[in-house]
């Protein structure tokens, strides 16, 4: 499984269920900058994990190796140092986009599958391995676009990025789904092309329907006709070394009793019949391809996707049909930027939803418009406190429960205690909130608040980037 903080409860009562857990370092990590970093790991967090029983793997979401933002040498040797400590034999990361060089679009998105784009892939994957130190599979993404005329079959693209950068691939089927009931490219064509013995690891989850589109949500059991397919697959792929699950823990928290056993136990039967290739016969070969207009260089490409899904405006893509597809993107990558701010100022947020819910949310909306993601949460946060000051926000509560809120961001990355001005006493503000109630604003005198730090110091973030010398 994919090791969320909800699946401990499991772990516990079932230490033998899972051989196997997979990490995402930089869900454990702060930085300064999204790009340019430092960056810092929550080495309690990373230690606790090592201490669980069975094999890790890590699984890299902050790099995705696709498009020509190159791979970051700080967040490679965090990277490094993990895989290293938890004994991962390969490290995986997703063979998509997320933006450009300089600026995030809030959600992996599919890179163009060209000749350029193989190279551009190729180029990534073989800095990613040098810089890590393992080797590396690759993850196929889902794409809710249509491929273009001019572009690769899909596991052409895959077959000939595998082979260039001599590397694994980690077949997530359950992506390769979506884009098959999405009417993208069917499964089977996929399979067919790619190098099967290059297959390391698969990836299962379940999914669900919006707006016409089967999403890859990671929201509870996969679907029944997957999970048939899913046996037949996994016995043809002679070097399968790793299967795993992905639910998020909002889903796993709401499964019935006994469901996720049923979903660990059906894991369990799958693996039996793994890894005994039922045909020796190679892959076909690739289909001759004849593009229909000139193909688009990756960094047009990138430039208006970011553009398309940060602001919701499809007709930068250039590609009219892709309307509903960008609109799903843009959705989802605002859903994700709105829980960061749940997450991080959960006090603001709920004030101001209370206050004002309608116009909270066409808030969030200008919000997202206006400033780019920030991929780290705190950052996104900060982001969001700047913009609603500079946005002329004068409500005493609402700025005094965000400068609430962002010492609590501050304490976790200086590790120092935090003084915040309150207009009178906070009691019976945390209290309504806590009931879901519209607060008033306390009468004077104001009152002088002291954070600070619990459970945790500024040391325990110690492990930076820069403290691991690159090694031969």
């Amino acid at each position: 499984m994919v090791f969320a903080p909800a699946l401990r409860p499991f772990l516990e009562r079932r230490p033998d269920a899972l051989d196997l857990l997979e990490v995402e370092p930089q869900t454990l990590w702060i930085a300064d900058d999204p790009f340019a970093g430092p960056f810092f790991e929550f080495t309690p967090g990373i230690e606790m994990i090592a201490a669980l029983p069975g094999a890790k793997l890590v699984h890299s979401v902050g790099m995705p190796l696709g498009g020509t933002r190159a791979p970051e040498p700080a967040q490679m040797r965090l990277i490094r140092a993990t895989a290293e400590r938890l004994g991962s034999p390969w490290v995986s990361e997703h063979l998509s986009v997320a933006g450009t060089p300089h600026r995030a679009a809030g959600f992996l998105l599919p890179p163009v599958q060209t000749e350029a784009g193989v190279a551009q892939a190729a180029a990534n994957i073989r800095a990613f391995a040098e810089g890590v130190g393992r080797p590396v599979a690759v993850e196929t993404g889902v794409a809710y676009l249509r491929r273009k005329p001019f572009e690769m079959h899909d596991g052409d693209f895959l077959a000939a990025v595998a082979e260039e950068a001599d590397c694994g691939l980690l077949l997530d089927l359950h992506n390769l789904w979506c884009n098959e009931v999405n009417g993208r490219v069917p499964m089977d064509e996929v399979l067919a092309r790619v190098p099967l013995d290059r297959v390391w690891e698969v990836h299962l989850a379940g999914g669900e329907a919006r707006d016409g589109f089967w999403l890859d949500s990671h929201s509870g059991p996969m679907p029944a006709a997957l999970a048939d397919r899913a046996a037949e697959i996994l016995g043809s792929l002679p070097d399968l070394g790793a299967l795993n699950f992905e639910i998020y823990d909002s889903f796993l928290d709401d499964l019935a009793p006994g469901e996720f056993d049923r979903i660990v136990d059906s894991l369990r039967d799958l693996w039996e019949g793994a890894g005994r290739a039922r045909s020796d016969a190679p892959p076909i070969c690739s289909a001759a391809r004849h593009p229909e207009v000139p193909p688009t260089a990756p960094e047009a490409w990138e430039e208006g996707l970011t553009d398309a899904v940060w602001q919701d405006r499809p007709e930068r893509h250039g590609w009219a049909e892709d309307a509903p597809a960008l609109h799903l993107y843009a959705a989802l990558a605002r859903s994700f930027r709105g829980s960061m701010l749940v997450r991080t100022l959960p006090r603001t947020i709920r004030y101001l939803l209370l206050r004002d819910g309608a116009g909270m949310t066409a808030r969030l909306e200008r919000f997202f418009t206006d400033r780019p993601p920030r991929l780290y949460a705190p950052l996104e946060a900060a982001s969001f406190a700047d913009w609603l000051r500079s946005e002329g926000e004068d409500d005493a509560l609402a700025l005094a429960l965000l400068d609430y809120d962002s010492a609590f961001l501050a304490i976790l990355r200086h590790g120092e205690a935090r003084v915040v001005r309150f207009p009178g006493d906070p009691a019976p503000v945390f209290e309504a909130l806590a009931a879901n109630r519209l607060p008033r604003c306390p009468d004077g005198p104001p009152w002088d608040i002291e954070i600070l730090p619990d459970g945790f110091t500024v040391q325990d973030f110690a492990a930076s980037a820069a403290s691991f010398a690159p090694r031969a």
